[in-house]
């Protein structure tokens, strides 16, 4: 009897040592395999788009101090790996562009993926017409930069003016803020000039001036540094110097309740309020306060337009059956082409050369009153970033952000760099900044 038991005991013994040896091969097995796919992006629906960018980690963007060891210094090593789409400002942002300047750096020498500063003070060079992005931080006041070629941020500027609403650049040293005041029905219109105390300085100093402007709503030319607006409750059209130093009544209307859009030199697009619940329309308004204004398309509700920047076409909403459509119109043909994809407009950009418009596209458009519910923040979209042939209304994917972020993403407020290169745009959910490199 003992023989038997000793034998089962072994037995078991035995199984439990083959048992044990096969699931811990297989568990060693699995988890090589999952190592070996962790990197990997799962699309686990088939309806989506798959990654084809990566989005930066908080710590793929540096945030520099002045004054700290990490302040951006261009005779380090720039390393040419880089996101391509990159959460520049996590922090509401009162406004954002590209500016343009000269920056001193020493002679440089290629050295396989990276590009190395050879510091010998006797090879500097300048380089010309560098692309940078310059934000308001809304929360200080503080100006910031960023190299659009890096992911660095770097403060340049600490004068503090908190909770401004609005601010516009027009070129690396002058901008306009707006700011709505305690009584919620003042605006007050500041322009700010930059300048350096020293030439080495790396921080500017802040001369500010303020302008007596009576608007709601302002457009601006950085090139011709103008800006035009109605005077509030008029129908009186304004176009003035930024520094508000010369100032020029160029139209007279009797409706008061207009956008404007400083579409180039000769054209400001004009469109009354847009609102689901009343019909717009849009005219083109010439800037030498001639009579060659001319109406263009209206008699639409829900109608808001943005008007490409050689002034041959638009792209507008309307409603139709209680449902928001979107078209471009060719101003030369007076014809309209029917979008695929509806939009909120105020969601898209011109590029340059006004052949092609992007825009922020919902994934799900709800009818509703539109724009005012969005206007009012009673709707919010999660969108992905498409671009529009105008000729065609063909569409292609521009960045699939829902497949690379995992907070929907309500596209506002976009800017497209001179070179068409690089692509900036708010999230109007939280009024943090983004940017994209579109030739990656």
């Amino acid at each position: 009897m003992q023989n038997i038991i000793k034998k089962i005991i072994l037995i078991l013994t035995f199984l439990i040592l083959v048992f044990g040896i096969y699931f811990g091969y297989t568990f060693y097995k699995n988890s090589q395999n999952t190592n070996q796919t962790s990197t990997k992006t799962i699309n686990t629906n088939p309806g989506r788009t798959p990654f084809q960018t990566r989005v930066s980690t908080s710590t793929e963007v540096k945030t520099i101090i002045e004054g700290g060891n990490e302040v951006i210094n261009p005779t380090t090593t720039i390393s040419t790996t880089k996101p391509r789409l990159v959460e520049l400002w996590k922090e509401p942002v009162s406004g954002f562009d590209f500016v343009y300047k000269d920056i001193e750096v020493l002679a440089t020498s290629t050295n396989n993926s990276s590009t190395t500063i050879i510091e010998n003070v006797k090879n500097k060079k300048i380089l010309k017409n560098q692309e940078f992005i310059y934000l308001w931080d809304r929360k200080t006041g503080h100006i910031y930069e960023n190299l659009a070629s890096t992911t660095e941020i770097n403060k340049i500027a600490n004068y503090t003016l908190p909770e401004v609403e609005e601010a516009y650049f027009i070129d690396n040293s002058s901008l306009i803020t707006r700011k709505l005041e305690s009584d919620n029905d003042t605006i007050t219109t500041n322009y700010l000039k930059l300048t350096k105390e020293f030439s080495t300085s790396t921080v500017y100093i802040t001369d500010i001036k303020n302008i007596a402007i009576d608007s709601d709503n302002i457009s601006y030319s950085k090139i011709e540094k103008k800006i035009f607006y109605f005077i509030n409750k008029t129908g009186k059209g304004i176009l003035s110097t930024i520094d508000g130093n010369t100032r020029k009544n160029i139209i007279n209307t009797t409706l008061s309740e207009w956008l404007s859009q400083y579409v180039n030199k000769n054209t400001i697009a004009l469109t009354t309020k847009p609102s689901a619940y009343f019909k717009g329309y849009l005219f083109l308004l010439n800037t030498d306060g001639s009579s060659k204004n001319t109406y263009i398309i209206g008699e639409k509700y829900g109608f808001n337009t943005l008007t490409s920047p050689d002034g041959k076409k638009v792209i507008y909403n309307e409603i139709i059956n209680n449902t928001l459509e979107t078209f471009i119109y060719d101003i030369k043909s007076k014809s309209s082409t029917y979008l695929s994809q509806a939009t909120i407009v105020d969601k898209c950009v011109w590029s340059n050369d006004s052949k092609k418009i992007f825009c922020g596209i919902p994934q799900t458009l709800y009818q509703a009153p539109y724009p005012d519910d969005w206007y009012k923040n009673q709707t919010s979209f999660s969108d992905n970033m498409w671009s529009i042939d105008p000729e065609t209304g063909e569409f292609t994917l521009t960045i699939a952000l829902q497949d690379q972020i995992s907070k929907p993403i309500d596209v506002y407020h976009i800017s497209i760099s001179n070179d068409n290169r690089y692509m900036i745009f708010q999230d109007k959910n939280t009024l943090s900044l983004w940017k994209y490199d579109l030739v990656y």
